[in-house]
């Protein structure tokens, strides 16, 4: 649910004393995937019915010149909303949805014609010309929350006759029962999934819908620890202002495997006014301070609308994202998730302003170059391998004092440097150990 208002979403967002906010120095990333593209499907009338020709402009990108190449790597398919219900919680006066709501969101992507069926037969049929992805495509599908009831007013947790499982009725106002359902509901999620028996896509995990986690926090690491049984990944975006007890937390707290911050720089605040570029820099630093990944925003309806010939303004805020991600190493060192509203691919296709494709041309290429760097091992290690005791810079490796057995080798097996220490090397790809039996790969450039 991408709430464009911030002022909005500071309803209880409390920074609680003592929790412990591990600093790593170095931004998250996911050994799975390089980049995913959001894909929200089904509840509301504005949203793209997923078919192949709506999803071609995902899953390749077609250049000036005419060539096309496979594009985004990794796939998430959300939705807040289903026939009035929350799948959720958004605020007052909300209706919670039921196990009736939460099947329905499941049959939908699994549904034959759309979704998570269309994406594998169009991989399929555009492997004949364009051979095979240089990554293979992950999905990522959502869980709804449990929902509080406001349909009074003000949501309080509640007995909302949400549905049974396994002969007994869920009442949401136990805590242990908003557990039980929504483990049922991954379950659910991994058991029909694998039942599809799809050729051309892999389920990599689930996603917390809830942008922050003051309704549900307490049942969230349980949760995570669920989906990881089932041989998956936990993923989750939570929103910048106002959620430093939630996102700086976001893996020792509540054990998350891969968290994105979204900067929140795209969208007018409440007050009609547009942050500043000093938020974008301060969500970058916080990010990699805390091992976050990033995610660019834009989107091409509604208020913030950045098609190029609707406001040269807002189109102007997505390059401000890909250039700044490009000034402070994102593109080199995070994960990347990429927002684009309902239907921001297919629209920038569709457009005949030549701004627009110039700067698809340019975000697509980033994405590209980073999944063949991913695809042959030399993007950057995960959080806990890099911070542990290896660094690349620009010219030169910093291995730790935690490693003084460590051996830097070329990838053609010269050794380079042995110990801890600071030492320069040319650009290109080395692989270090730490002499206990661990290694990790780093690019210098």
């Amino acid at each position: 649910m991408k709430l464009k208002y911030l002022s909005a979403l500071l309803l209880g967002a409390i920074a609680f004393p003592g929790n412990a906010q591990t600093q790593v120095n170095a931004f998250g990333t996911d050994d799975l995937t390089s980049d995913i593209c959001l894909i929200y499907s089904g509840g509301l009338e504005k949203r793209a019915v997923w078919n192949k020709e709506n999803l071609l402009p995902y899953v390749t990108h077609e250049f000036a010149d005419g060539h096309r190449e496979w594009f985004y790597d990794g796939f998430l398919f959300l939705e807040s909303f289903h026939n009035g219900t929350v799948l959720a919680n958004s605020g007052n006066g909300q209706i919670a949805a039921k196990k009736e709501d939460w099947v329905w969101w499941l049959d939908h992507v699994m549904e034959e014609g759309h979704d998570l069926h269309a994406l594998d037969e169009l991989i399929g049929e555009l492997k004949a010309t364009l051979g095979e992805p240089t990554m293979r495509h992950k999905v990522i599908i959502t869980t709804p929350a449990p929902c509080k009831d406001g349909s009074n007013g003000a949501p309080v947790w509640a007995d909302i006759n949400w549905g049974e499982i396994d002969g007994e009725a869920m009442n949401f106002f136990r805590s242990s029962h908003r557990a039980k359902a929504t483990k049922w509901f991954c379950t659910q999620i991994k058991e029909r999934f694998d039942a599809e028996k799809f050729q051309n896509i892999e389920l990599a995990g689930i996603y917390w819908l809830e942008e922050s986690l003051y309704s549900n926090g307490d049942i969230v690491p349980g949760v995570n620890d669920h989906i990881r049984t089932l041989g998956l990944k936990s993923y989750w975006i939570p929103y910048m202002l106002n959620n430093e007890a939630y996102k700086f937390n976001w893996k020792d707290k509540y054990r998350f495997d891969v968290a994105y911050q979204q900067p929140n720089y795209f969208f007018y605040e409440r007050g009609g006014t547009l942050p500043p570029y000093s938020q974008l820099v301060q969500a970058i630093e916080e990010s990699k301070k805390y091992g976050l990944g990033m995610e660019l925003e834009f989107e091409t309806q509604d208020a913030s609308n950045g098609l190029h010939e609707v406001s040269p303004e807002m189109h102007q805020r997505l390059i401000e994202y890909i250039d700044a991600y490009e000034q402070y190493g994102v593109w080199d060192e995070s994960a990347v998730a990429h927002y684009s509203g309902s239907k921001g691919m297919i629209q920038m296709a569709q457009s005949s302003d030549p701004v627009n494709h110039a700067t698809m041309d340019r975000l697509a290429s980033i994405v590209i170059d980073r999944q063949k760097k991913k695809a042959a091992g030399v993007f950057i290690p995960t959080v806990e391998e890099h911070a542990m005791y290896a660094y690349a810079g620009e010219g030169e490796i910093f291995i730790t004092g935690d490693a003084p057995d460590a051996r830097c080798y070329s990838v053609s097996g010269a050794l380079v440097h042995a110990g801890a220490g600071r030492f320069a090397c040319p650009e290109g790809v080395y692989v270090v150990t730490d002499g206990k039996g661990k290694s990790v790969k780093l690019l210098v450039k």
